[in-house]
């Protein structure tokens, strides 16, 4: 399949996971991504982030290069740095779109480039919490939690990438690149769905709600694990039925006032159905009554599930302790080049100032 991204050149400035994680898609996609690191100081990647967001990006070290120039010779510079720091090694972006106007720039920072918090310092729990995940993390009676994986920090590069891919379409389409402003806490709080904007129209506070935010909308125990049922209203009828329960199929329940005020009744008997099947069996209900189910799987289930091999889901990183399995690509339909090795650091300066620059170093 062709690559989408083929011929596109990406400098990533070395930050954190944002960054790494916008450039790590768009490398995926077919962009030729040249990551330089030694210029700035900064919060240090652990080795399994190295493995998967550095993996198949040419490796730069900033001291043997005209930043400058290799900038000028991209298509697209992705960077997480505090607001400031482009000005500061000399990229502003305004005179960087001067000299090429093609170019986009995308900066991903906690608060964005403008405002009262601009210079505000925030890891991962601290966009988490500013977005507004929080207040639905965690059971009604307890305090909020954060959950695992730097979720904020991911979110802000996957909106980095798709803004940073439409930018460069428009500017293939009339040549005009753009500077673009991603901030993590405007990310995170567009992931609440409808309690944000409820909440800023008038709407009451929503409470945290643990696993359950309706009976028939929620995690249960079952037998050998944990299985989600997530029922829109035409769906319950069909819930009903795969739980083969006349109470249900032929009673009050069916009216969505009479569930809301009888959650505990409902839940009981969701409870006691789950514990009486398996997490295949639940899946294979979710297939024959076409209705929306799933169930909290391990990552070693994962690494094992036939549809995820099926859809050619993996890529296997070479690294110096061995090879590792790392997700690929987010979707399919699209080609997708599998990124297969961890460069060393600064491995490729000499071969990028000759290819991108005709040999220009700093």
């Amino acid at each position: 399949m062709d690559l989408p991204l083929e011929g596109v050149r990406v400098v990533e400035l070395a930050g954190g996971i944002a960054a790494g994680f916008a450039a790590r898609e768009l490398a995926g996609y077919g962009a030729e991504v040249v990551r330089v690191e030694g210029y700035a100081e900064g919060p240090p990647l652990s080795a399994n982030e190295e493995t998967y967001l550095i993996a198949g990006k040419r490796r730069v070290d900033a001291g043997g290069v005209d930043l400058r120039a290799l900038v000028l010779a991209a298509d697209i510079l992705v960077e997480d740095g505090p607001p400031g720091q482009l000005d500061r090694l000399g990229l502003n972006p305004a005179e960087l779109r001067a000299a090429k106007p093609s170019l986009v720039v995308t900066s991903i920072s906690p608060f964005g480039q403008t405002g009262p918090y601009r210079d505000y310092k925030a890891p991962n729990i601290v966009s988490f919490a500013m977005g507004g995940f929080m207040t639905l993390t965690g059971n009604y009676d307890g305090e909020p939690l954060v959950t695992g994986g730097s979720q904020a920090q991911y979110f802000g590069g996957l909106h980095a990438f798709a803004a940073t891919a439409t930018a460069y379409l428009g500017a293939i389409r009339h040549g005009e690149g753009d500077w673009i402003d991603i901030s993590l806490q405007e990310c995170a709080a567009g992931t609440v769905e409808l309690y944000g904007p409820a909440t800023a129209s008038g709407g009451p506070v929503m409470p945290r709600m643990g696993n359950q935010t309706r009976s028939e909308w929620g995690i249960y125990p079952c037998a050998d694990g944990y299985a989600g049922v997530f029922t829109l209203q035409r769906q319950v009828p069909n819930l009903f039925k795969a739980m083969d329960d006349p109470e249900l199929t032929d009673g009050p329940y069916l009216d969505p006032t009479y569930r809301l005020e009888h959650p505990e009744e409902l839940a009981a008997k969701l409870y006691v159905f789950m514990a009486q099947h398996t997490m295949a069996e639940i899946m294979d209900m979710g297939r024959t009554f076409k209705i929306p189910v799933g169930v909290a799987v391990s990552p070693a289930d994962l690494l094992a599930a036939a549809s995820l091999a099926e859809r050619d889901f993996w890529d296997d990183i070479e690294t110096p302790e061995g090879t590792a399995r790392v997700p690929g690509r987010p979707f399919g339909g699209l080609g997708w080049r599998h990124l297969d090795r961890l460069h060393e650091p600064g491995e490729d300066t000499t071969a990028v100032i000759k290819e991108w620059m005709g040999g220009m170093a700093s």
